[in-house]
């Protein structure tokens, strides 16, 4: 069974497209509280039922990353044996991170349609303009307690340690050996980029590392 779970903002045609573009059994729409994303999941549904696509709708707050995730989460559990995937074309940006890092995390087959270029590429059809986003597998239950740690530091310096092995030192009482350990199977995992400047590591969280970092940080 093909499960397709869906941000839905102010334009519904993100969604049709989505639809068009892959094999869709059931479809998971995800709406903020605002008037004209709850209606358009409600139109979507209306429509898309009409064509036997089961339709479910649930809220989330579109401004809560952590909101955003856990109601997919419950979502994957909810199907765990069926196949998932994440259209993150609509809603608001948070609500769109929120989805992908849940992609990230489950594994899940992300995308999102070049809505805006529609119009202006006559000559594609949606599937040539349905972006799939390659997504890591990397499991968050493979992270230790340190490195999650050492992620959530990492973002609160403004995702950049230019004393990596120091500051980590001095702010999480880590070992400099210890923390030369983590700060490479962070980067072995693409969630931190590092840099050798003299005697100085400099650590930098990748676009992958700085999603992962907000959910660990309080």
């Amino acid at each position: 069974m093909e499960i397709h779970i869906a941000t839905v903002g102010l334009t519904k045609e993100p969604i049709f497209h989505g639809v068009n573009s892959y094999p869709v059994d059931k479809l998971v729409l995800l709406h903020s509280n605002d008037d004209k994303s709850e209606l358009n999941a409600k139109e979507i549904s209306d429509t898309l039922e009409k064509m036997e696509i089961e339709c479910e709708i649930k809220e989330v707050d579109a401004f809560d990353f952590e909101n955003v995730i856990i109601k997919v989460m419950e979502i994957h559990k909810q199907f765990l044996s069926e196949n998932i995937s994440i259209n993150i074309t609509g809603g608001t940006k948070i609500m769109a991170s929120a989805a992908l890092l849940s992609g990230y995390i489950l594994g899940l087959n992300v995308y999102y349609i070049q809505d805006g270029s529609l119009n202006k590429n006559t000559g594609k059809s949606i599937k040539d303009l349905t972006i799939e986003l390659p997504v890591p597998k990397i499991n968050i239950q493979d992270l230790e307690e340190t490195q999650r740690d050492i992620l959530s530091y990492i973002f609160k310096e403004n995702s950049t340690l230019e004393k990596a092995n120091t500051e980590l030192y001095e702010a999480l009482k880590i070992s400099k050996q210890n923390a030369s350990y983590h700060l490479k199977k962070l980067a072995e995992k693409e969630l931190i980029t590092l840099t050798i400047d003299g005697r100085n590591k400099i650590a930098r969280l990748t676009n992958t590392g700085r999603l992962f970092a907000r959910i660990f940080t309080k």
